[in-house]
């Protein structure tokens, strides 16, 4: 009996476990990133593009959608790279690197509010990855927002961070603290 529910157990938590993308995606995206390595960059622009339309599932989506995304900003093309990053969270919700990645294009973009909630999102789902907090902190920071930036630096003394990053946290919250 023990063994039957082990078994059922074991068979649940598989068919949980995300998939990854497809195979033909990842393939695509590893020709693109070959080609932009070659400096190739309608190649690969061609591969990104080929790998989304080979994407039907959300992995798929979500992996092909962030890494076109990342190349367009070395690209400068940021309103698409934006896009691509909206696509992307949409079909994998619970990416916070896209999360992040998206609300500093929002705030590039000049849509703060837009940028909070997906920094915020992203501090949510990796609440021990120290760069939505930092991003965010600074965000509130250059918006007057103190309170909030402090916050978020708090939040990063709790973490473990390298000694120069911690004292440049320490610093911020007394400059934070002077009238």
């Amino acid at each position: 009996m023990k063994r039957a529910a082990s078994a059922l157990a074991l068979a649940a938590c598989a068919h949980a476990a995300p998939a990854g993308p497809a195979a033909a995606v990842r393939a695509e995206v590893d020709r693109a990133d070959a080609a932009e390595q070659a400096r190739r960059h309608d190649l690969a622009r061609e591969h990104y593009q080929r790998a989304i339309a080979l994407a039907h599932d959300a992995d798929s989506i979500g992996f092909a959608r962030h890494e076109y995304a990342e190349t367009l900003v070395t690209w400068g093309e940021l309103p698409e790279a934006r896009a691509q990053l909206e696509i992307a969270v949409a079909a994998q919700p619970g990416d916070a690197s896209a999360w992040h990645d998206l609300g500093l294009l929002r705030h590039h973009a000049g849509d703060d509010p837009g940028a909070i909630a997906a920094l915020a999102r992203a501090e949510q789902l990796a609440p021990r990855d120290v760069r939505p907090r930092t991003a965010l902190a600074a965000l509130y920071w250059q918006r007057g927002d103190k309170a909030s930036a402090a916050r978020e630096y708090r939040g990063m003394l709790a973490l473990e961070l390298p000694d120069r990053l911690r004292a440049k946290v320490e610093w911020a919250l007394a400059e934070l603290a002077k009238p």
